[in-house]
């Protein structure tokens, strides 16, 4: 795949996730229904999300299981999928994780930043002032994406 693929799959992606469509009465016209990023291995990608943030398999490409190129995962309770997908074994695109970030929202923060670094991620944790801050963690998956985990604030 070539780098202008790359880059206009990643627009296409960061399009459809960084700005919601809203109606007159504000309801969403659309929502997020997938985000795919390119990995390096799919099976260590599927087994970190699994092990990390409980994401399950729900779908393969081909379906018939034959030369997997992508694999559907999704959130525990449902969601947006998160599509794995290794087209060849070309090397990623140096600064793939800058283009943007997957963001789950969470009741459990800690938890599943305590999963990620023992899966061994680097944590950085967001610090922001005020009695009763949201919790905001950061760090990098196998092949460099940045992860967001982000906890409301407790009512």
């Amino acid at each position: 795949m070539s780098k202008w693929t790359v880059r206009a799959l990643v627009f296409a992606v960061l399009l459809c996730v960084s700005v919601p469509v809203m109606a007159g009465d504000d309801k969403a016209d659309a929502e997020l229904a997938l985000v795919a990023i390119n990995v390096a291995d799919l099976g260590r990608s599927e087994k970190y999300y699994g092990e990390v943030l409980g994401f399950k398999r729900v779908w393969t490409y081909p379906s018939d299981g034959n030369d997997v190129i992508e694999i559907g995962l999704a959130p525990p309770g449902g969601g947006a999928t998160l599509v794995l997908a290794h087209f060849n074994d070309d090397p990623l695109p140096e600064g793939k994780g800058s283009y943007g970030r997957i963001i789950v929202n969470t009741a459990n923060a800690k938890a599943l930043a305590k999963k990620a670094e023992a899966a061994g991620s680097t944590l950085r944790w967001v610090t922001i002032p005020g009695d009763n801050p949201p919790t905001i963690v950061f760090f990098r998956d196998p092949d460099g994406y940045e992860i967001e985990l982000y906890q409301a604030a407790s009512q």
